[in-house]
């Protein structure tokens, strides 16, 4: 009785560390989209994210927070993938500050 509660429990351990998120969100006219995104804190989220038009200054996404910067080539999605560990407010948006972009609500 003793492994099989054991199974049980390491079962549990591993599925709680693999959970993740992921979200489509589309570059176009109006910005991002979806400019809000809610998500749980400590587990990995995955923002797959694609330029739907050619002509925007948001030809690269900044996660300022989180030190990442990707560039988005238009018409191919790009993934940014990392773990939110604490409540609160995560900006997103163009590397040049002046595309609408969003935010992601940990809770």
């Amino acid at each position: 009785m003793k492994s099989l509660t054991l199974i049980i429990l390491l079962f549990g351990i591993s599925t709680a560390a693999i959970a993740s998120q992921s979200y489509n969100v589309e570059v176009t006219k109006k910005g991002f989209e979806p400019s809000r995104i809610e998500v749980n804190t400590g587990e990995k989220l995955i923002l797959n994210i694609t330029r739907k038009v050619k002509t925007t200054c948001a030809k690269k996404i900044t996660v300022p927070s989180e030190n990442i910067e990707k560039d988005l080539p238009f018409n191919k999605t790009v993934s940014i993938v990392f773990t939110p560990n604490k409540k609160g407010e995560i900006s997103f948006g163009c590397a040049m500050k002046q595309m609408l972009g969003g935010v992601i609500f940990v809770k």
